[in-house]
């Protein structure tokens, strides 16, 4: 298995603390994902075609879309990362896809849609496949897509790709739902461009798959812009999870918002990357992340890097951290009252993804969640019924 370069900082920093970028193992066999998703779409979302390179790029043209080279970020040279459209996995998966004659599906949203739109992707043992999307908003659509995935039990490799462009008013919600069974490895790209006024809501949960590597990068161009983005996750025994998000401020008066909940149990590990990133220009924008992380397996490892980065002096960014484990205190409270330890842990765990998973709007969705918790914490020999 070959690897390539995934998820950097915005900004190089020491080399010997590994943070600057991950290294993610390649499958040989990876290929395209069967087949574009054309039926069944509402009035106004429409299948524009499959695009190779050369249409991508005049999409790209078409919309004022272009590579900006970037000298100096707040001081600091930058990672060097040329995509027209920044992606949080970087460069290095746009060629994963160019070699792997991956094209991009698009698809286009030219009026409000108000039913949820859903994506069911299901898959095999032995499956090895990439999916590559550009989801299109014009100027004053609002449009909810659901992105679910998973699989039967088995192993098997699967990368999903995703570009929003988000006109002048657009308003996008996006989830992605990842439950693959353990044998999977598992990536997770996601690059955005936002315009004046437009609103994008992000949400991933992440909880299956062994290798999981997730990156997205927000750009907001637009006047006004605003993102509220948020993952949750769970990492299990001998699972690894590495992630970059970036939210890059360069219009006036832009907000900004990411939430990371998540849960490590046994020897878990878990890379994170967050930043805020502020440009000349960008007066007024506010920033504000946050990261979340009960800890609750003896060996597991956390390596965290929050940065905020600033050419601009009127603006607003502030993040925070909160990283424990169940005190005794607390667990003393909830022993008190009839609650052991195991089961104080999964009300721990379940505040934590439920709180993300809340948001989903669909009712089945959710159910398959709580699902998933259950059969995490059944004890298979007094259940009273299968979970």
């Amino acid at each position: 298995m070959s690897e390539i370069r995934v998820n950097p900082l915005s900004v190089l920093t020491w080399n010997k603390l590994e943070l600057n970028y991950a290294k993610m193992g390649v499958d040989a066999a990876l290929k395209a994902e069967d087949g574009p998703r054309e039926n069944n779409l509402p009035e106004g979302v429409s299948f524009k075609g499959a695009l190779d390179d050369a249409a991508y790029a005049k999409w790209l043209a078409d919309n004022g879309i272009e590579y900006v080279k970037e000298a100096v970020v707040a001081g600091k040279y930058p990672m060097p990362e040329e995509q027209a459209l920044p992606t949080g996995m970087g460069a290095e998966v746009d060629k994963l896809l160019a070699d792997k004659k991956v094209p991009a599906i698009l698809y286009e949203v030219s009026k409000t849609i108000e039913p949820p739109l859903r994506f069911d992707y299901t898959y095999s043992d032995g499956d090895a496949v990439l999916e590559n999307m550009i989801i299109h908003v014009r100027k004053g659509c609002e449009i909810t897509l659901i992105l679910n995935i998973g699989g039967e039990a088995g192993s098997g490799y699967v990368g999903h790709s995703l570009k929003l462009f988000l006109e002048e008013g657009a308003k996008l919600t996006l989830v992605r739902l990842q439950m693959l069974p353990k044998g999977f490895q598992y990536f997770e790209d996601a690059g955005a461009r936002l315009m004046d006024r437009a609103e994008l809501k992000y949400i991933s949960l992440q909880l299956g798959s062994a290798k999981t590597y997730l990156g997205a990068c927000f750009d907001q161009w637009g006047y006004e812009s605003r993102l509220w983005a948020g993952l949750g996750y769970i990492g299990l025994k001998d699972s690894f999870l590495d992630h970059n998000f970036v939210d890059t401020f360069r219009g006036k008066k832009t907000v900004g918002v990411m939430r990371f909940n998540g849960v490590l149990m046994d020897n878990a590990v878990k890379v994170s990357r967050e930043t805020l990133d502020f440009r000349q220009y960008c007066t007024g924008a506010d920033g504000d992340e946050e990261e979340d992380l009960l800890v609750l397996g003896e060996d597991a490892v956390n390596k965290a890097n929050p940065m905020i980065l600033g050419e601009e002096e009127d603006v607003s960014g502030r993040h925070a951290v909160s990283v424990g484990r169940l005190s005794q205190d607390m667990l003393f409270y909830m022993q008190s009252r009839g609650i052991d330890e195991i089961k104080a842990q999964e009300l721990m765990v379940r505040s934590r993804i439920m709180q993300l998973a809340s948001q989903i709007p669909d009712d089945e969705l959710k159910k398959n969640v709580e699902r998933y918790l259950d059969r995490l914490y059944c004890d298979r020999e007094n259940c009273p019924s299968p979970c």
